[in-house]
């Protein structure tokens, strides 16, 4: 009760900050957490960065295994690909499990992957479709991410500065507060479930981000 009061607090406090002002809100397992207050929603943004002592071409390899996605994701109970248009272009399904009472939620989402060679930096995009391959389920909530995206940046041969940032409106009738509550966690524990992942060794580093 004490932390769903102190969101709510913290809510009205950011709403009165700068538009477009990442604001910190917790830092953890070498993750800095931040939101900030979007125009014309109620729902934050949130995102994720720190430096990794993993390589970009094993964190790569990671985000681009389709079949290990739910083992370090979190909450993600599902990930399928329903179709690649491009060798660099994915249409992908994604199912949310989240906590009792919420409903879960799903998205049809293109995944597109960048690979700047010189700046030496990987980055994995992702906006909502619809997609008559996935049609909307009894199951779930069909949501809605608007700005979404991973960016590995090489540090060095042993290092990488890993980024995410979620823009995602979950849909349905839940409170802003609520769906801030549950997604301000997302970013810190998913960038650790992503090092932890590519420290098992049971993957070949991706063959392109392995020549910076």
């Amino acid at each position: 009760m004490q932390r769903i009061l102190g969101l709510i607090i913290l809510a009205f406090v950011s709403l009165g900050s700068p538009a477009h002002a990442w604001s910190v809100i917790m830092n953890k397992q070498g993750v800095e957490v931040a939101r900030k207050v979007m125009p014309n929603s109620s729902l934050f943004a949130f995102r994720g960065e720190g430096v990794m002592n993993v390589n970009i071409a094993t964190l790569v390899s990671v985000l681009l295994d389709d079949a290990i996605a739910t083992e370090w994701v979190d909450l993600q109970a599902e990930h399928t690909v329903l179709r690649q248009p491009s060798p660099d272009k994915k249409i992908i399904y994604e199912m949310y499990d989240l906590p009792w009472p919420v409903t879960d939620r799903d998205y049809v989402l293109t995944e597109i992957a960048k690979y700047d060679d010189e700046a030496k930096v990987f980055t994995l995009d992702f906006e909502s479709v619809d997609d008559p391959a996935k049609p909307k389920q009894s199951c779930c909530v069909r949501a809605m991410a608007y700005r979404t995206y991973w960016r590995l940046t090489k540090v060095s041969d042993t290092s990488t500065k890993v980024e995410v940032e979620v823009f995602t409106d979950p849909k349905g009738s839940l409170p802003a507060w609520l769906i801030n509550l549950i997604q301000e966690d997302w970013p810190w524990k998913t960038i650790s479930g992503l090092v932890k992942r590519a420290n098992q060794g049971d993957l070949w580093p991706d063959e392109r981000t392995s020549a910076w």
